[in-house]
């Protein structure tokens, strides 16, 4: 691929999650959620509020940021695989490959937030959707409803209420608008996702030699603090803990997606290269020189005597068409298991 294929791929990458990103944005400003109703004195809607331990803006900041500067570095200063060198006076050029290092920082960054993108895009229209009251739903809102009467009222005790106007002068538009936005939980799905698809980046790009439990530490501490995120929205009234499972469970299937198949951070190691592939049955490639030795030692080690059956794993060995012609050419019993001829 040219120089300026890359450039216009790069683009055409960036173009894309820049629309995704927008689309996310008009979701959460234009369109208005769905408008749930509630049952006077449900419990799961009375707690008080209380501010987030992590705000809107820090777990955005969080999310772009930390995960795009982990990856920056490892990009910069990992070790580069051997490739080409550039004869320069006589002498290799060994150098540090400043312009392959930021174009594999360029994809492995645009790949991680375009998988963002996706999480919020998903998250932002789950909450409009759904429209789940917020726990702390009777202390900010305090609605009234149309007659006047409020849910203090005996005679609305166990009514379920549709119709009704917020009647706290204290509360903002953006907590208004927030009232109905419970389900799944937005800190968890974007925490979550951030740094479980940071310990999986590092588990493919990281290679630590002082010790090998440093990465793994690194590992746990970014995915404890998405969990931490998480379990500070039920313990600021936020969320119910189904939001939170939900928002969890929704980062981190992303996070996975993203890694395996968007950014493809394991290319290569899914399968062996060589031996029989179990869909397409066909045998490891090999060089002429090495199969004229084997054949040469094979005739003179046992001239006259049968092959011996090759080692058999479910699902590697090659087809034979019958059990008969099987026996026929090897010395010892064959079983077909599973091939029907």
């Amino acid at each position: 691929m040219s120089k300026y294929s890359k450039l216009a791929r790069g683009l055409c990458d960036l173009l894309i999650w820049v629309a995704l990103s927008v689309a996310s944005v008009l979701l959460h400003k234009l369109v208005r959620p769905f408008r749930r109703g509630f049952f006077c004195g449900d419990e799961s809607l009375s707690y008080p509020y209380r501010d987030s331990t992590i705000g809107h803006e820090l777990i955005i900041a969080i999310a772009l940021g930390v995960p795009t500067a982990v990856i920056a570095v490892v990009e910069l200063f990992k070790q580069l695989p051997a490739g080409p060198l550039r004869e320069s006076g006589g002498k290799k050029d060994s150098g540090c490959r400043i312009a392959h290092r930021l174009g594999h920082l360029y994809r492995q960054a645009i790949f991680y937030l375009y998988g963002l993108a996706m999480v919020t895009f998903t998250m932002m229209l789950s909450k409009l959707c759904i429209g789940r009251l917020r726990p702390h739903f009777f202390a900010v809102c305090q609605p009234m409803l149309p007659d006047g009467s409020s849910c203090q009222d005996a005679q609305n005790l166990g009514r379920y209420i549709d119709s009704f106007t917020c009647s706290n002068a204290n509360m903002t538009d953006f907590q208004f608008k927030q009232l109905n936005q419970s389900f799944p939980s937005g800190h968890a799905s974007m925490a979550m996702y951030a740094m479980l698809y940071l310990a999986i980046y590092l588990q493919a790009a990281l290679s630590t030699r002082v010790s090998k439990l440093l990465k793994h530490l690194l590992q746990f501490l970014f995915v404890m603090f998405g969990w931490y995120v998480s379990l500070t929205r039920i313990t600021d009234y936020f969320h119910h803990w189904s939001d939170v499972l939900a928002g969890a469970v929704l980062g981190a299937l992303f996070a996975w997606l993203t890694s395996a198949y968007i950014a493809d951070l394991f290319a290569g190691r899914r399968w062996p290269k060589t031996g029989y592939s179990a869909n397409t049955l066909r045998k490891p490639q090999v060089s002429p020189k090495s199969s004229t030795k084997s054949q040469a030692g094979a005739s003179t080690a046992g001239v006259g005597q049968p092959p011996a059956l090759p080692a058999y794993t479910f699902g590697t060995l090659p087809y034979l068409a019958h059990p008969a012609q099987a026996q026929a050419q090897y010395a010892q019993t064959y079983h077909n298991y599973g091939y029907v001829p």
